[in-house]
């Protein structure tokens, strides 16, 4: 018998970083079956822990503009220098940044690439050519590769902050593995011509 919890549907008010939650009750020990810990090659995932990740991937899923705005917010101001990359943001406070529809634009995208990831997590050529292409994207429009370095460890902190009890210990460890591949095809993309 895991560890059974409420998590958490989340809303956003315009002015606020508070989550407020709908409860539905899961179990992160219910029976997946003999390969539940056992580690994908390629990933390093086991299926408990993409069971982690697409579940908490769905407490974001409803609600991708309002994360889109709020993680990007929250990236300009854990990693300044990312702000610099974008020429119509520039300068523009948090409140300014907040309204910019370039920006709800943006944060939408990422987070809807993001969900192409998670629900492409079980099949693995498919989800390496998505962070292959985004890779190829970025390195196009000259963007440095380490920027990805700063904006993972972000993305982990915001669904920390936002996630409430639905952030377990295996949810934070599938989190950490998922990003380390991420970020590792994606940065292997900008050396392949």
């Amino acid at each position: 018998m895991g560890a059974v919890f409420s998590v958490l549907w989340s809303w956003f008010s315009p002015n606020s970083k508070v989550v407020q939650v709908k409860a539905m009750t899961f179990s992160e020990e219910q029976d997946l079956g003999p390969e539940a810990d056992v580690a994908d090659a390629t990933t390093g995932l086991t299926l408990r822990h993409r069971t982690a990740i697409v579940r908490t991937w769905d407490l974001v899923r409803p609600d991708l503009k309002e994360h889109g705005v709020n993680f990007f917010l929250r990236l300009f101001q854990d990693a300044p220098i990312i702000q610099t990359r974008f020429k119509g943001f520039v300068g523009l406070t948090e409140d300014e940044l907040r309204t910019n529809k370039r920006l709800v634009a943006h944060g939408t995208t990422v987070l809807m690439a993001i969900t192409s990831m998670v629900d492409n997590i079980d099949d693995v050529s498919v989800l390496v050519e998505l962070l292959k292409n985004t890779g190829a994207n970025h390195n196009t429009r000259g963007i440095p590769k380490d920027d990805f370095a700063l904006l993972f460890p972000v993305l982990l902190n915001y669904l920390k902050d936002n996630l409430g009890s639905a952030w377990t210990p295996l949810a934070e460890e599938g989190w950490k593995q998922a990003c380390k591949v991420i970020h590792a095809v994606i940065i292997s993309s900008y050396d392949t011509p």
